[in-house]
């Protein structure tokens, strides 16, 4: 593993699955203290972002794994079972990646950032809920929530910073990235689940809930 301890910056982008979907940024320094939060839209301003960042070679990046807008729904598969299989027929066929769980959107250019240089992982969010205690309690995105991660995220890693009203979701679940960066950082191993169209799928050990700041 490379050594990520002089790290000084920790990024989160919570990448939406489409332009109309907003992408969420946050940007963490080393005392876990919020330096941005933002939202971006099309592929050219998340490019845009990245390209632009300052100290690249103190930056430590986890852009989350969107969910493929185009696959089929669960009901439709269900359903299919009974009739065909889809993976062995000729007849369905698989238009804009639709058997695929996650979203190709960005992944080459992340990719070509990677063996520039710059250190730049992929995480899957709801593994991050999960392993930092934010998961499993209410519905994913449901105002309870969000309002749950808001509250857990001010008083557990002392990010003050954050409003006592509500901010978008994607910059909550950009926020995770940016503590899991930080906690990569701080970790002398790298917890690799899978690889994904050249680049890493980072996550953390389980129960790792707290964040020490030295």
């Amino acid at each position: 593993m490379r050594d990520f301890s002089t790290k000084q910056t920790f990024v989160g982008i919570s990448l939406g699955n489409q332009s109309s979907n907003d992408t969420g940024v946050a940007i963490l320094n080393k005392n876990l203290k919020i330096v941005t939060l933002d939202k971006l839209y099309t592929l050219d301003d998340i490019i845009f972002f990245l390209n632009n960042l300052n100290g690249k070679e103190d930056v430590l990046c986890l852009i989350s794994m969107a969910d493929n807008a185009v696959m089929l729904s669960h009901k439709w598969k269900y359903t299919s079972k009974k009739y065909q299989l889809v993976q062995t027929t000729g007849n369905i066929k698989n238009v804009d990646d639709w058997q695929e769980r996650f979203s190709a959107r960005g992944a080459e250019y992340f990719a070509t950032l990677k063996s520039s240089g710059y250190d730049l992982y992929r995480y899957e969010i709801a593994d991050i809920k999960m392993k930092l205690g934010l998961g499993g309690l209410f519905k994913s995105r449901s105002p309870q929530d969000c309002k749950f991660m808001q509250n857990v995220l001010k008083t557990r890693f002392g990010l003050s910073e954050l409003p006592s009203n509500m901010i978008p979701v994607s910059q909550l679940e950009a926020i995770l990235g940016a503590i899991a960066a930080y906690k990569v950082a701080q970790s002398s191993k790298l917890n690799v689940m899978y690889n994904y169209k050249g680049l890493e799928v980072l996550t953390l050990p389980l129960g790792d809930c707290e964040c020490k700041v030295s």
